[in-house]
């Protein structure tokens, strides 16, 4: 998971990307409402004449976005368990460097997101049956989908599905977003997902810059990892 706290910078950063997704739907014409004692933070109900469902909106500062997963029954938590319909991810246009900081808007059908997340599951347990997926199981955004490295199994939905709404990061806000809704709705590292592939066996640091290059798509002389004992 990002560490969302990690600078005042990525609190405001996290807040304003939920405040776009909400945003997003209001402009769709929904009510947009929380879930009362759902105990899912960044799960909210829209409702549009008879139309009516639940909605988990996700952020992403690193382009990754997760969900957990339950070992016992295999239901991605925040979607499944809460009988989600969409997901609405909002993403940092961190790969368009130099450019004004947008919150690029994907609007994603739950089945679609589901479907991906059990081919990436499916690959990462097949290279180590002790994957820990408790604390989310991450999806590239816009990584085009490859069998190697296994992270990148079911990759690039926002590829498919091009961004909905180009919305500036800055701008006015309400303060209906709070951090205790960003802990949930901003599960994403792409650290994470890049060594999620290691399997239980000894790594040596140049296989793991060679990893860490190929998931960042930089040249493994630009990673540096510190070894503290």
């Amino acid at each position: 998971m990002a560490n969302i706290y990690a600078s005042p910078e990525k609190i405001q950063h996290a807040k304003r990307l939920f405040e776009i997704g909400i945003e997003y739907l209001e402009a769709q014409g929904y009510e947009v409402s929380r879930v009362l004692r759902a105990g899912k933070k960044s799960l909210r109900r829209v409702k549009k004449g008879k139309e009516e469902f639940n909605v988990a909106i996700r952020t992403s500062q690193d382009q990754w976005f997760a969900f957990p997963r339950e070992d016992a029954t295999g239901n991605w938590l925040g979607m499944d368990d809460v009988e989600v319909q969409r997901v609405i991810v909002v993403a940092l246009n961190t790969r368009e460097e130099g450019k004004e900081k947008i919150g690029l808007v994907h609007d994603f059908s739950a089945s679609e997101v589901r479907d991906r997340l059990n081919r990436n599951f499916k690959a990462r347990y097949a290279a180590n049956p002790n994957v820990d997926t408790s604390h989310g199981n991450w999806i590239s955004l816009y990584h085009k989908e490859a069998n190697e490295p296994v992270s990148f199994v079911g990759a690039g939905i926002g590829l498919k599905f091009p961004p909905k709404d180009r919305v500036p990061l800055f701008g006015a806000t309400s303060n209906e977003v709070e951090e205790e809704d960003l802990a949930e709705a901003d599960e994403s590292s792409e650290l994470a997902a890049a060594v999620a592939e290691i399997v239980a066996e000894p790594l040596t640091i140049p296989e793991a810059k060679r990893r860490l290059a190929l998931t960042f798509g930089v040249d493994p002389s630009a990673i540096k990892i510190t070894v503290e004992g």
